[in-house]
């Protein structure tokens, strides 16, 4: 037997990943060494030319942005478990799938049995007069009717102005109701509805598997002739229904109270965590596993136009997909297991992760570490650095959070692609899903690109990534995979998770 196959695997790593062997591979980047041999095949198996063949169907149109509770996701989570089936891989989801269920729901506003009433028998119909495009599961909605009105972006609202549990009727144009929305919110007002010529609509809205929903009270539009109505019903002038001069704002304040009646139905969603399983090649360490994972979902339809989402995240996602390819195609498996997760829904509040936590298909106590990746397909630019001068830079985030040996580790690996580490991101730790495992005491690591002016737009499309990044992310994380499989559980972080914004 030639003695350099006879090494073991984990003597191998327990070397550094260094050019042991007389086999010579290409280097990620200038000054890389050589892969383990027994790795070589799935290390080589990671291609740009692959990710950019599996992004631009990611991110392509026919799964239209990848919105939590809209068609392309279940289209794009179909898609990801086709391929996870074509490489082998086990389905841990519910009922022998690769899905794993959250228990969410969309509202619909009932415009025909839903009405604002009011003193002396008022009442008015939501249909064809009232739409809400933000509102919560709650029956009725009350408060003393303000009319506001307001132009231009420079339009103010002042500290003193008292809104909270009040109905708001908004007469504003387009910049200053723009403008005046985030202050509005934090005034807590029951009803914001705003003034429109056209007849408006509800939209639905996603209820969380806890039963949260993000925001408060509800919000949306009302046609001219209907806020004429709750004008003559508060004794109101007709004035306070016009907007006003540039960056004016009036304030009219009533003793009238006025209550919203909203009745809702609901209807069960499909919205599926993606989950695979590769088991570990030693019987008696197979039960402990490592977690690598990425969010699949992205912004989706909004109004006419989708966002790809191609960095956010259809690079992680890609990333991801590829370690399991190359896992299953590697001749040598790691000692313990490995589970790849898509979540879903990150976008709207980190819910997919936090749902697998909460629900763990296995005991988390048995889970040795989380590698999560978020955001690989592009160089970093900021207002004083150009994207050219972060090529091969990449954020390695969360990893120095306790126990040192985990960061240690994803350094070592880094020797077979030689990344050119940052580490001053750490304040993105609470915004993406590795904050949820980490919560739950497991240590973890966050590979980020870095932002960049197309970030939550929709110009975020494949055009414009850097695929050989996400194939060095992908082997970067490969080799760390396997090295995890050998350590075994790494200490759980003490440091206390940051407060996420």
């Amino acid at each position: 037997m030639n003695p350099k196959r006879s090494i073991s695997l984990g003597a191998t790593l327990a070397l550094g990943l260094s050019s042991l062997f007389s086999i010579t591979v290409r280097a990620q980047y200038e000054g890389a060494t050589a892969p383990p041999e027994a790795l070589r095949a799935g290390f080589e198996s990671i291609s740009s030319q692959q990710c950019e063949e599996w992004l631009n169907i990611l991110a392509g149109p026919g799964f239209e942005g990848r919105g939590t509770g809209q068609e392309g996701y279940v289209k794009a989570a179909s898609w990801v478990s086709g391929k996870l089936a074509e490489f082998g891989l086990k389905p841990m989801g519910d009922a022998g799938t690769y899905f794993q269920m959250l228990p969410m729901s969309r509202m619909h506003v009932d415009a025909v049995q839903s009405k604002i009433t009011g003193p002396d028998g008022f009442t008015l119909g939501f249909e064809k007069s009232v739409g809400l495009d933000r509102f919560i599961e709650q029956p009725e909605f009350a408060g003393k009717v303000v009319f506001l009105q307001m132009s231009g972006e420079g339009a103010k609202l002042a500290d003193d102005v008292i809104l909270e549990d009040r109905f708001v009727i908004l007469v504003a144009d387009d910049k200053a109701a723009g403008a005046i929305a985030p202050r509005l919110s934090r005034k807590r007002a029951a009803v914001v509805l705003r003034v429109v010529e056209s007849e408006p609509t509800s939209t639905s809205q996603q209820q969380r598997p806890d039963g949260r929903q993000r925001g408060n009270g509800i919000g949306g539009s009302i046609r001219k002739d209907a806020a004429k109505a709750i004008l003559a019903a508060v004794g109101g002038s007709e004035e306070w229904l016009t907007v006003p001069e540039e960056n004016a704002t009036d304030v009219h304040s009533t003793e009238v109270e006025l209550k919203v009646e909203l009745r809702i139905r609901k209807e069960p969603i499909a919205v599926p965590n993606v989950l695979a399983w590769q088991e570990g090649s030693d019987p008696a360490l197979r039960d402990e596993y490592i977690v690598i994972g990425a969010h699949l979902d992205h912004l989706g339809v909004r109004g006419a136009e989708y966002f790809p989402g191609a960095d956010d995240n259809g690079s992680g996602s890609t990333a991801i997909l590829s370690i399991a390819k190359a896992v299953a195609a590697n001749p040598t498996k790691p000692k313990r297991s490995i589970l790849f997760m898509w979540f879903a829904a990150e976008e709207i509040g980190l819910v997919g992760s936090a749902h697998y936590v909460n629900n763990p298909i296995l005991p988390l106590e048995k889970m040795i570490c989380m590698l999560n990746v978020d955001m690989v397909g592009r160089n970093e630019e900021k207002q004083n650095e150009l994207a050219s001068e972060n090529e091969r830079s990449l954020h390695l985030v969360g990893s120095q959070k306790g126990d040192q040996s985990l960061h240690a580790m994803i350094l070592e690996a880094n020797k077979s692609i030689n990344f050119e580490f940052e580490f001053d991101e750490e304040g993105v730790f609470g915004r993406s899903d590795q904050i949820n495992f980490f919560k739950k005491g497991t240590s973890v690591a966050f590979l980020f690109g870095g932002f960049h002016p197309d970030y939550h737009r929709t110009s975020d499309t494949p055009s414009k990534i850097n695929y050989a990044k996400i194939a060095s992310a992908a082997k970067l994380y490969f080799l760390a995979c396997h090295m995890a499989a050998e350590h075994g559980p790494f200490p759980a972080p003490k440091e206390e998770p940051p407060v996420t914004k």
